[in-house]
C-alpha cells in the first residue's frame, strides 16, 4: 500500500513539474519568460505613448499568413507583436509591434513578416501605430 501511495505521489509531482505557462500553437512555443518580457515592453511603450498606465488584459498566440504573433489586448486596443522562429520550435520577439483600435483583423495592422512595417488598415490607416525596439532580454 505504501508503494502505491508513493508511486501516486511521484506521478503527481511529475505532472505538476511538467505543467507550463508557455504558450503554444502547432509545434511552436513561446516561453512564459519571453511572453512576460514582451508584455512588459508593450505595456511600457503604450503607457508612455498614451501618457497613462496601460494594463494588458489578455494575450494570445496566433498564426497569420504563415507568421507567428503575440496579440496583447488592452482596453479597446490590440497590439500585435511579430515573433521569429528560433531552433525550429521556439518563438522569440522580433522587434516590431503594431497597435490599433479599429483594424485588428487578420490582415490589417499587423507587422509584415520582414519586420519593417505594419500592414495597411483600409479606411482606418491612421489608426495603426508601429513600435520598433531592440531585442528584449527575458528573465
Amino acid at each position: 500500500m505504501k508503494k502505491i501511495i508513493g508511486a501516486v505521489l511521484c506521478m503527481c509531482l511529475l505532472l505538476i513539474s511538467c505543467a507550463s505557462d508557455d504558450l503554444t500553437i502547432e509545434e511552436m512555443s513561446l516561453s512564459k519568460a519571453e511572453q512576460d518580457a514582451i508584455v512588459k515592453l508593450v505595456t511600457t511603450n503604450l503607457s508612455i505613448t498614451e501618457k497613462t498606465q496601460v494594463t494588458i488584459n489578455e494575450v494570445k498566440l496566433v498564426k497569420i499568413n504563415e507568421s507567428y504573433y503575440l496579440r496583447s489586448y488592452h482596453g479597446d486596443k490590440i497590439t500585435t507583436t511579430l515573433l521569429r522562429v528560433e531552433n525550429r520550435t521556439t518563438l522569440k520577439y522580433a522587434g516590431i509591434s503594431c497597435t490599433t483600435t479599429y483594424c485588428s483583423t487578420d490582415t490589417g495592422c499587423i507587422p509584415d513578416k520582414d519586420g519593417k512595417k505594419c500592414t495597411k488598415c483600409g479606411a482606418f490607416s491612421s489608426d495603426c501605430t508601429k513600435t520598433v525596439t531592440s531585442d528584449i532580454v527575458a528573465d
